[in-house]
Parts: C-alpha cells; structure tokens; sequence
C-alpha cells in the first residue's frame, strides 16, 4: 500500500465482526491519512433507502441524503471526482441548488476540498461510495491526494465489501460474493467478480502473495483464478493479462 496503511490494518478491517467496529476502525485509517471528513452513502436504484455513515453529520443536515450531488454526478463512472467548494466551480453541470448544498457544507463543516470515490454505479441495485474531505486550499489537497488515489480507492473498496458483507442479513458469504462488485458491469461477461478481483489487484502492482492477504484466500487459489482470467482473455502471463483487462475496462467505460 506504499506507506498508506499497512497489511495488518487491512487484516482488521477484514475481520471485523460488526458494522460499527468496521466504521470506527476506518475512521481511524482514514484520519491517520489526513481525511477529516468520511462519508460513506448508498442508494437503491430508485435513490431511496439510503444508508449513511458519516462523522460530519452537518454536511446533511436539512437536506435528504439522496439528494447529495455525489449520487446524481460521481457515481456514472469509478473515476474519482475532486468534492467541496475548493472545486465547484470545475463542474458546470452543477445545478444552483447543488452548488448550495456544497457550499453550505464547507460553510458548515469545514469540508472545503475532498474526493469521491465511487464503489458501485447507478444502474445496479444499490449505489454510491465515499467522499473523503478535508479543510485544506484546493493546491494543498491535490498535493495530499497526488499519485495516492488508487492506494485509497482499494482501502476504500476494502470497507466497502465488508460493509456490504456485514449488512447483507442472512444471505450468507455465498450470496455476498455473488453480488461481488465488479469494476465495470460489461467486462462481468469476460470474467468472474473473483478473477476480475484478482485481476484488479494485480492491476495495482499486488504480488500473488499480498492479493491472497487482500482476499483472505490461499495463494494457490489466487493463482488458480488468475490462470483462468489468462484463459480467458486469451494471454499467457501477468503483464499481458493486465494490459488486456485494463483495455477491457476502459472498452467498457467508453460504452457507457
């Protein structure tokens, strides 16, 4: 994780046993980075039922959760999106209300620059993720965030997948992995969420042995569904099968 947090943290938050040990322990990673603000927000598809984590409760306050621009504008695709007042003026589709509730956060809570980073996409059965904020100058926050965003997305996607294990009532680990999010919903067809799991973390310079630690799977199994996302994007070795499926995920965001 270069220095973000270290494997015996992502350890924790993979054995968690309960959702508000889960929140507390990312707060905690999350201000170690330097993050003052976490919001964690999901929606059905209808933008109804949401589900809310958040230690700047002000941010909403007044306004319904669904109605959070995050929802309506970062989450169409995973790229990660700049937040707060530091950058409304960047996104000139912002409707007047939006630009509102924006500014009143940062007038509310100090949140002035941030940085959503989805987890699933409008179009599934629920949606949203994390928006990550701080009180810094829009120049002090790229800096802070400068090539970090991927280290914080798979943090992110961690919580995430535990959340989602955590809330999912009596469907079990099975029916949980089955609704594994996959990085974009054209390429499920190639490969399975497991192989497009491993595969992204491969993505990411993981070794076999530190995306076995991710997953909590042996790794003989990782290597197991590695071969067989090979198979079947027609390549013989790592490198070429992450070329081959980063090419498939940008081929599938472009179809959006």
């Amino acid at each position: 994780m270069s220095g973000i947090v270290k494997w015996d943290e992502i350890d924790r938050l993979e054995h968690c046993c309960d959702v508000e040990d889960l929140w507390a322990q990312a707060l905690g990673l999350l201000s170690g980075i330097g993050f003052e603000f976490v919001i964690y927000l999901t929606v059905d598809e209808a933008f109804g039922a949401p589900q809310l984590f958040t230690n700047a409760p002000a941010v909403h306050a007044g306004t319904p959760a669904a109605n959070d621009p995050f929802l309506a504008h970062c989450c169409s695709s995973y790229a990660a999106t700049f937040t707060g007042a530091e950058f409304v003026e960047d996104y000139a589709y912002l409707g007047e209300q939006e630009r509102a509730f924006i500014r009143a956060a940062s007038e509310k809570t100090g949140f002035h620059a941030g940085i959503a980073l989805p987890m699933r996409l409008q179009g599934s059965a629920r949606f949203g993720g994390f928006n990550l904020g701080t009180g810094k100058t829009r120049a002090e926050f790229q800096a802070m965030v400068e090539g970090r965003i991927e280290e914080l997305r798979f943090l992110c996607l961690v919580v995430h997948r535990k959340m989602e294990e955590l809330t999912a009532g009596g469907a079990g680990e099975a029916a949980f992995r089955q609704r594994l999010l996959a990085p974009f919903p054209k390429a499920r067809a190639a490969l399975s969420p497991r192989e497009q799991e491993v595969m992204y973390l491969f993505s990411q310079g993981l070794s076999t042995k530190q995306a076995a630690e991710a997953c909590q799977i042996s790794t003989h199994t990782v290597s197991d569904y590695a071969k067989s996302a090979y198979r079947k994007l027609g390549v013989r070795n790592r490198v070429a099968a992450v070329r081959q499926y980063e090419a498939l995920l940008a081929s599938a965001e472009a179809a959006e």
